[in-house]
């Protein structure tokens, strides 16, 4: 939330990347924090500081370097293709329940640049989305309180 404006919001991982991957949100002072589905529950994002890879991997560099360095040679982003994020503010951050097709806290909302951003996990998929966009209708997302 101090870091700024978000400069870049991308998939990582490996080749082909698609929504059951991590995301990134890189901010322009060069934060970078991951999302991605919690070890519990499908529905269970973990938000951390740093690069995925460090996080996940970096262990590795110094136990395992040629295994570290061939997940590296291979790590891979794509943008997420959200253009009204780019160059905003993330604030008032808010928990996101899904109430469809049964009730449970999936993950979060925050203003940013006149909408609310969404970024929330459900059967593995990590959604990234304006609050508004239409494919989010059939969850029936509940914003709950402040953080």
């Amino acid at each position: 939330m101090k870091a700024g404006p978000v400069a870049r919001l991308a998939r990582v991982g490996h080749a082909p990347l698609g929504g059951d991957d991590a995301i990134e949100i890189t901010f322009a002072d060069g934060a970078i924090f991951h999302v991605d589905i919690g070890f519990e529950h499908a529905t269970d994002i973990r938000v951390d500081a740093g690069t995925l890879l460090e996080s996940a991997y970096g262990h590795l560099r110094a136990e395992e370097p040629q295994t570290f360095d061939a997940i590296a040679r291979d790590w891979t982003s794509e943008d997420i293709d959200l253009p009204w994020l780019i160059g905003a503010n993330l604030s008032n951050p808010r928990r996101l329940a899904m109430t469809n097709p049964y009730r449970v806290d999936v993950g979060y909302v925050f203003d940013a640049g006149g909408r609310s951003f969404a970024v929330f996990g459900e059967a593995d998929y990590i959604w990234a989305a304006d609050l508004d966009d239409v494919e989010l209708a059939s969850f029936g997302l509940e914003v709950g309180a402040p953080l």
